[in-house]
């Protein structure tokens, strides 16, 4: 590849990751769902004292975290577990103590409780049965605001424009498919079916806050 080239593709992958944070700069509820749960998980360390962090996309860093990030491990496929293709993830922490920096929050905290999930060539958005943080909002998704909704689902479709983070989304949905981690999805035509009250229970029996 020429340099003229990869000067091209770095254009374009930084345009798709801004229009992608854009479209993805909408509130799953009216108001800061925040407030809700005590900013749960924005929480830098678990119920064990283990510290908690997110990963963030591959080439996200670069493009669009590195001014901004500052409190972050490297991690690399020898130590973690991480699709063959990526040989090392960025593993960041929250910075909670100085406010929410909500102009420059990555992919995750964009689009959370969604994960992007390619089946049979099909794109969809999921929502896991395994949730780490037990999100409040799983149980009030009838507050769900379309417009977020909208915004996620035509993000990941902007970010599958880049051939890593493709990967990386199929690598992770035949995880999920494997361990049948899936408790609703989201398509173009609407949710496949309704979150159950006992799904709900169970997600609420996991907060601690």
């Amino acid at each position: 590849m020429t340099d003229k080239n990869k000067k091209s593709m770095r254009g374009d992958y930084q345009a798709i990751f801004e229009k992608a944070y854009h479209l993805m700069d909408e509130a799953i509820i009216a108001g800061n769902c925040g407030e809700l749960c005590g900013y749960h998980c924005c929480r830098r360390n678990d119920v064990d004292g283990k510290q908690l962090g997110m990963y963030l996309l591959p080439l996200e860093y670069e493009y669009m975290q590195c001014a901004v990030v500052t409190d972050y491990d490297l991690h690399s496929r020898r130590q973690y577990n991480l699709p063959p293709k990526i040989k090392k993830s960025y593993y960041i922490y929250c910075h909670l103590t100085e406010g929410c920096l909500r102009d420059h929050r990555p992919i995750q905290c964009r689009t959370y409780p969604f994960e992007p999930h390619l089946e049979n060539g099909a794109f969809s958005l999921v929502i896991e049965k395994e949730q780490i943080h037990g999100c409040v909002l799983i149980g009030r998704n009838s507050e769900w605001r379309q417009a977020f909704i909208d915004g996620v689902y035509n993000g990941w479709l902007e970010l599958m424009k880049i051939p890593i983070i493709k990967y990386n989304i199929e690598y992770f949905s035949k995880e999920r498919i494997a361990a049948n981690n899936i408790m609703t999805r989201y398509t173009s035509n609407g949710f496949d079916n309704p979150i159950s009250p006992a799904t709900i229970a169970k997600v609420k029996s996991n907060i601690t806050i």
